[in-house]
């Protein structure tokens, strides 16, 4: 068996920000789309993290509901869904629709989601049961309402799939569950299939080869591999097992987690992001925890039961990171935002495991 590995990461691009923002939104030409809690506008960035363009878009949290945006997959259109309308604008922002509703409760909302042809948009609103739509982009036309099941309980987030006559929604309702459903549509029809494979799971991202799917667990289960198209289950790593490696942490009062976020970054390669903010590595076929990755300038640290920094062995507590959080963009890099407020992106080389 092979050496665990520590890998370091350089920065490649960074952007001193006011504050972290709020939504990341990762556009098809490799560029961003942030957004703010406290500020209405919208920072457009090309893939070198410089400003493109800086507008108001409303785009701000209000009364605890995220604005979220969403972007088409030619990058003309953006969505923008918030706690009392979703909008869509141009690609430099010009309003094109707007659709109001009922405010949603705090910390629930929804996304939007595209077609891969960018025919149809999908969003979620608030009427007497959240209802899921469907727009015809157009004449912006909405040709499909579909009520779901809960009512103000649930945020709603989507996600590709390789088949681009299919999607994922997922329905996170707060610390209580997460359901997650397959959508399949054509020009005329529409159908929900719920994934009670999948319930109280995390979802990930695919495999680049579109073969497999990846969760993070929602407290203490494993992760989870499922198979595409079939979404059945291919393999489960436990938590137990990810974190059995000669680990410099356990002396921690509290064992490290997963952090809820599990992301392919190769075919054969996954990262995950834990509680006291490492960057662990597993092996997609043996599901085996072999590496780490050390971005520049994220560092761990170690608390005293009051919450301050300590060296002391005897008195740790708990471990901290920079990281907040992370994706995998389009060029299959690492984008961070850190606790300094900066973004960061870092290049990932060639990593698979290495067998002796």
């Amino acid at each position: 068996m092979a050496a665990f590995r520590n890998i370091s990461l350089p920065i490649s691009y960074k952007l001193p920000l006011e504050q972290n923002p709020a939504g990341i939104t990762i556009l098809a030409d490799g560029g961003y789309l942030l957004n703010f809690s406290a500020k209405p506008e919208v920072i457009r960035l090309n893939a070198s993290l410089q400003e493109v363009w800086r507008k108001d878009l409303q785009a701000q949290t209000r009364n605890h509901v995220n604005c979220e945006i969403t972007a088409s997959p030619d990058n003309r259109l953006i969505a923008l869904s918030n706690e009392t309308a979703v909008r869509i604008t141009d690609s430099e922002g010009q309003l094109l629709w707007q659709y109001d509703h009922a405010p949603w409760y705090h910390f629930m909302g929804s996304g939007c989601f595209f077609s891969a042809d960018t025919k149809f948009m999908w969003f979620v609103s608030p009427e007497e049961q959240d209802t899921l739509h469907r727009l015809r982009l157009s004449d912006f036309t909405i040709i499909d309402s579909y009520p779901l099941e809960t009512s103000q309980e649930c945020a709603y987030n989507f996600y590709a799939t390789p088949d681009k006559n299919k999607f994922l929604l997922e329905t996170p309702a707060g610390q209580d569950a997460v359901t997650l459903y397959l959508i399949r549509f054509s020009d005329d029809a529409m159908t929900l299939e719920e994934l009670t494979q999948c319930n109280d799971c995390i979802a990930g991202n695919f495999s680049p080869d579109g073969k497999t799917f990846i969760t993070a667990p929602h407290y203490s289960e494993a992760i989870q591999l499922l198979s595409f198209p079939g979404m059945e289950k291919t393999g489960a790593l436990p938590q137990e097992i990810l974190f059995d490696i000669n680990d410099r942490y356990k002396d921690a009062e509290e064992p490290d987690s997963v952090n809820y976020t599990a992301l392919f970054i190769n075919n054969d390669t996954f990262l995950v992001f834990t509680r006291f903010g490492r960057c662990l590595l597993a092996d997609r076929h043996t599901l085996t925890c072999f590496g780490e990755l050390l971005p520049e300038g994220c560092d761990t640290r170690a608390y005293d039961f009051s919450g301050n920094p300590t060296t002391d062995p005897t008195a740790i507590v708990d471990y901290g990171g920079d990281i907040i959080t992370l994706q995998v963009n389009m060029q299959g890099q690492l984008l961070i935002t850190h606790s300094s407020g900066e973004l960061r992106v870092y290049d990932l080389p060639e990593i698979k495991k290495e067998t002796v």
